[in-house]
């Protein structure tokens, strides 16, 4: 696994820095330092815009007492691609943009969902945390109990 994640972390620049140098053989040096630029103002300005929007969609659903799973894996998806923008290089700045769009977003997060473990998903009905299985009452767990105090002291 190791010999992997080093295999990658010498892939990826090496890629990133051919297809730089592609790209300015075939519309030159300015135009492509220029687009790479263009390309992370772009999407740094879209992470901004999608950021503020998901922070509103995450305050309304707050205040309806629902918990915002979908909002926070977005979220998480964001701010991976505001970190990717910022990597000189356009391979990063094409994957940053698949984050930006939301369908995206919703296919990984539907993939994801369905590698993990029914108790782990935790939808009404599925097993999750306080949830209960199909057909349970709602609500949080009550476990009833008898204590008596002991005293070190005594």
């Amino acid at each position: 696994m190791a010999w992997l994640v080093l295999a990658a972390v010498i892939a990826v620049p090496v890629a990133e820095i051919a297809v730089f140098i592609k790209t300015a053989q075939w519309i030159g040096l300015l135009p492509t330092v220029a687009a790479a630029i263009a390309a992370g103002m772009v999407g740094l300005a879209l992470v901004r815009q999608q950021g503020f929007e998901l922070v509103l969609r995450t305050r309304a659903q707050f205040e309806r007492g629902e918990v915002p799973v979908a909002e926070a894996f977005d979220g998480l998806c964001l701010a991976l691609a505001g970190g990717l923008l910022l990597l000189p290089g356009f391979l990063s700045d094409v994957l940053a943009i698949l984050l930006l769009l939301p369908p995206v977003r919703a296919i990984l997060r539907a993939t994801l969902v369905s590698h993990m473990p029914p108790s782990a998903q935790g939808g009404p009905g599925q097993g999750g945390p306080g949830q209960g299985g199909p057909g349970s009452r709602q609500g949080p767990q009550v476990i009833e109990a008898e204590y008596r105090v002991v005293d070190d002291d005594k």
